[in-house]
């Protein structure tokens, strides 16, 4: 998809078109989070802007920040962490280009916040207008408006419409020189390598983002980048390189909120990976117990679906099964199909494998539509292959087989029935 289309409107009416298809996307919930009225408010506010002709929007700003000034005071403050405030007062200064970096970086942690709780097609409505409300922001802001955007392409499965995104805020960073913007465009340009299944790019991508971040004291890209390198050493096999990298990553993650569950569910997988279940159950545990957020809990689920088979543990594999059912949504393509991939090989390995093979479709189709390839891939390398059909002379030998004795006493029962 070109860039200029990527970049659209996307096709819906209004911002709260978009949050009614954030909701059905979410099997029909009422609303996704208590800050769902913040954003529709904000999102319609800046699609107005938007459509506004230049010499109108200075006032409908003013009008847009009077309006959120109005619900702030209305709303209760331990709901909306701030945010109707701050960002009514860096619309109060638009278009006053000494406050378009406080506009982009508050505007974008309502989107953030939007999108943690899954309402992605309004994070994207609410981006899109913020980058043509931006031209005159500094060109960090502007490369961080396309990377988020990149962000929830990918996370829609979108991998084609994130690499241009992504493409086009490098050329920024290029542009005018911000490093800071081009060592942000590699750790996420590691991140949908990660997705496609191309890992030695996804390597040496966080590599570089990991070297720069150290290099620009960017706490938040050192550890999603040592993040991503404890997954690649550990996909290799490399467990004490892996430790190492989780170790920074969590060191990092510890101020930042969900990044910490996060962090605990690759350790988690981490110490599954190494052989020790027992202890990946506890992390995943402690991290499902720290969040709401399905784009976490489904990866958690899917840990705990695993270490629980190997550990014999029906009564957890079961707890994973029924929360993987209830939270899988079509908001989350890629981490809701590892999570059926995940329970398939799990029931598979518990004996159930009529149960497996219907987790494993549910992972093959959403794969093949988003071009999720490695889970294709996975899908198709799992599949045991139907048994052929036999005559009953074929199906005794088999029977046979499977009822073998050495023992001299035991006739063999073998079908004496005609060959045909």
């Amino acid at each position: 998809m070109p860039l200029s289309l990527s970049l659209s409107m996307s096709g819906f009416r209004s911002p709260l078109d978009a949050y009614r298809e954030d909701l059905s996307r979410a099997h029909a919930q009422m609303r996704l989070a208590a800050g769902d009225e913040f954003w529709v408010i904000l999102a319609t506010g800046l699609r107005r802007l938007a459509q506004a002709p230049l010499r109108s929007r200075r006032a409908g700003a003013h009008r847009l920040a009077n309006a959120l000034a109005a619900f702030d005071e209305s709303a209760s403050h331990d709901r909306d962490n701030g945010r109707p405030a701050a960002v009514a007062e860096a619309l109060a200064q638009f278009p006053d280009p000494a406050f378009a970096s406080v506009l982009v970086t508050h505007v974008r942690g309502a989107v953030a916040d939007a999108e943690e709780a899954g309402a992605l097609l309004l994070a994207r409505e609410m981006l899109t207008d913020l980058r043509a409300l931006s031209a005159h922001a500094p060109a960090v802001d502007r490369g961080l408006i396309l990377i988020q955007l990149g962000r929830i392409a990918r996370t829609l499965g979108d991998l084609d419409v994130a690499r241009d995104l992504l493409s086009a805020a490098g050329d920024i960073g290029r542009a005018s020189g911000t490093r800071e913007l081009e060592i942000r465009v590699a750790a996420s340009q590691a991140v949908l390598a990660r997705t496609r299944g191309n890992h030695p790019v996804a390597r040496e991508l966080f590599h570089t983002a990991a070297e720069g971040a150290a290099d620009l004291g960017l706490v938040d890209i050192s550890g999603l980048a040592h993040h991503g390198l404890m997954v690649e050493m550990a996909e290799v096999g490399d467990f004490d390189a892996a430790l190492r990298h989780g170790w920074h990553a969590l060191s990092a993650a510890r101020t930042q909120g969900a990044r910490e569950a996060e962090m605990l569910i690759n350790l988690a997988q981490l110490c599954a990976d190494a052989g020790y279940d027992t202890a990946a159950l506890g992390g995943f545990h402690a991290a499902l117990a720290r969040t709401s957020a399905p784009r976490l809990r489904l990866p958690a689920l899917a840990g705990t679906a695993g270490a629980a088979a190997r550990l014999r543990d029906a009564t957890r594999l079961g707890i994973a099964e029924r929360a993987i059912a209830a939270e899988a949504s079509d908001a989350f393509p890629f981490e809701t199909a590892r999570a059926w991939l995940a329970l398939a090989r799990a029931k598979r390995a518990f004996g159930d494998v009529a149960a497996g093979d219907l987790a494993a479709e549910k992972a093959a189709i959403i794969a093949h539509a988003h071009g999720f390839y490695e889970i294709t891939h996975h899908v198709e390398h799992d599949a045991q292959p139907k048994p052929v059909p036999l005559s009953n002379t074929g199906l005794n030998v088999v029977k046979s087989l499977e009822t073998w004795s050495d023992d001299p006493s035991v006739d063999l029962a073998l079908s004496s029935a005609p060959t045909g």
